[in-house]
Order: structure tokens, then C-alpha cells, then sequence
């Protein structure tokens, strides 16, 4: 079980995330949304531990895991509204490093590179990629160690048009299997296909 309590947010003393808690069994998908400054992407970074929340805790399995980058790196796949590759190294160099920091080792996984359609890619740098092919390594970096929660926020937005089905078939698979996600968007038909609860911001 992974359980957010009364975590809230402020900016200069402006309120940006209110108080949320909530709860999320194995295989359910829960979705974030809310108008556009909300705070949905604050509370994602909270939970992904980008930020540090105010107020709140994070537990897994009744641990907490708030300042854990251990269980992080291993345990939960986050994918950012923007990307953040890192410059001047090539797709096969970020994987590889994101791969050494979560503790694995061998090769890259050729379910994943087939599933993103990376192949061709690793020897490009980062640089000269297109704003889709970011989105697919991001995507690629937060799937790599194989995680326990997905938190992804806005996930197929900027996607190629073709990989969008083959991720949410991904998806459902992934919770079929245990996994658990939280999925902001704003695309109605993502959020009804995939999610079993709504948090509304």
C-alpha cells in the first residue's frame, strides 16, 4: 500500500498544495486532476521527492520512505511535465547512468528499447533529439528499474502519436501485474481506461 498523509505545499507564503492524503492498493491507477495551476505537478514533485512538501509523510507498506533516495531510485518511476536529460551524452549514456544509479547492472532492457522505439536512438545525443524522442527516453529513464509506483504527470503529452497506444496497452498490463501509478492528464479517455479513483485538485 502506498499512502500520502495531509501533504501540502506553500510559495512565499501562498497555499499551492492543500492538505492531501489518500491511499493506493496494488494494481490501481490513481488520477490527478484539476485546472491548469492547480497544483497537481507540485504534488506529483512532492511524492516523487523532487520537492520537499511542508507538511506530510509518504509511506510504503506502512514505512515512511519521505528522504529515502534509496528506495527512490529503485522502488518509483517519475516522468516530469518537462524533460531533464541530461546535455551532451548519448541516449545509451543516460540509461546507463540512470541504470548504474538504480543498482542494476547489464544490459539495457530490449522490452524497453523496443517498447519506446529506441533502438536507433542510443548513439544520438541527447541534444539533437526531438521534443517526442525526449519524451520517450524520460519515459524510458522512470520504466528502467522496473518500479513498484509510476507517478506521471502529463505523461503522453508531447508522446509520438503512435506510441500512445502502446503505452496505455503497457499500462494496463503494468497494473494487471501490481504496479501502482498516479496519472495526471487531461485526456478523459487516458483517465476512464486507466484509473479505478480520481483526486480532484
Amino acid at each position: 500500500m502506498l499512502e500520502v498523509r495531509n501533504m501540502s505545499k506553500s510559495y512565499r507564503g501562498k497555499t499551492v498544495v492543500e492538505p492531501v492524503s489518500f491511499r493506493l492498493a496494488e494494481g490501481k491507477c490513481l488520477g490527478i486532476i484539476g485546472e491548469n495551476g492547480a497544483g497537481k505537478s507540485t504534488l506529483l514533485r512532492c511524492i516523487a521527492q523532487i520537492e520537499r512538501p511542508d507538511t506530510g509523510d509518504i509511506l510504503f507498506q506502512g514505512k515512511s520512505i519521505l528522504g529515502d533516495r534509496r528506495f527512490l531510485r529503485s522502488h518509483v518511476g517519475y516522468v516530469p511535465q518537462e524533460e531533464a536529460l541530461a546535455p551532451g551524452i548519448s541516449v545509451r549514456d543516460q540509461l546507463k547512468l540512470w541504470q548504474s544509479a538504480c543498482g542494476l547492472k547489464g544490459k539495457l532492457p530490449e522490452g524497453l528499447l523496443n517498447l519506446l522505439g529506441l533502438e536507433s536512438l542510443l548513439p544520438v545525443q541527447t541534444d539533437h533529439l526531438s521534443g517526442g524522442q525526449k519524451r520517450r527516453v524520460s519515459i524510458a529513464l522512470a520504466l528502467l528499474p522496473a518500479p513498484d509506483i509510476l507517478i506521471l504527470d502529463e505523461i503522453t503529452s508531447g508522446l509520438d502519436k503512435e506510441y500512445c497506444p502502446r503505452l496505455l496497452d503497457w499500462m494496463e498490463a503494468y497494473l494487471a501485474h501490481g504496479g501502482r501509478a498516479l496519472w495526471c492528464s487531461h485526456q478523459q479517455e487516458e483517465l476512464d481506461r486507466l484509473c479505478t479513483s480520481r483526486l480532484t485538485l
